[in-house]
């Protein structure tokens, strides 16, 4: 029967050649870790952009339905809800400024679809993500059943 005594830390049992990493075994395991970070950290980053983009057009696009409510039109441009328009009901800055798209771009209004997306202003944007894209960031501010219409259009309606 075994003691207490009798037990050696591993380290002890095998020789020293053989007691913990070499400097090759460590070198693959810190390049594999990198390799995968290196994979994962764009989608990150990516997908992070895209979740605050979104949010960018849902603020602006409740903006432009309270300044709706109080003036019953909607802008005609986006500086309209920083600044008095000279509009009666106008009531206050409904947003501080315009934000900046975390591609440093900027947001558009389109009156005639009652759309708030990213401008195709030639920052590194990815297509699919402007007006008519596959994976569009914009918002319909335009309240009640009629809107429905205007959710899949990226032009104007004839």
């Amino acid at each position: 029967m075994m003691s207490v005594a009798d037990v050696r830390p591993t380290s002890q049992l095998l020789p020293t050649s053989q007691a913990g990493m070499t400097w090759l075994q460590l070198l693959v395991l810190v390049s594999v870790t990198f390799f995968f970070l290196s994979m994962s950290v764009p989608l990150w980053l990516e997908q992070r952009r895209v979740a605050q983009a979104d949010v960018d057009v849902e603020v602006i696009s409740e903006a432009i339905k309270k300044y709706n409510r109080h003036t019953n039109q909607y802008p005609e441009f986006l500086d309209d809800l920083v600044s008095d328009p000279g509009i009666d009901g106008w009531r206050y800055p409904y947003l501080n400024e315009i934000p900046k798209t975390p591609w440093r771009g900027t947001y558009v209004l389109i009156p005639k679809i009652y759309k708030v997306c990213m401008a195709d202003d030639g920052r590194n944007v990815s297509e699919k993500y402007l007006v008519g894209g596959a994976s569009e960031i914009s918002r319909v501010y335009l309240e009640g059943r009629q809107a429905i219409r205007y959710w899949w259009q990226s032009g104007p309606i004839d």
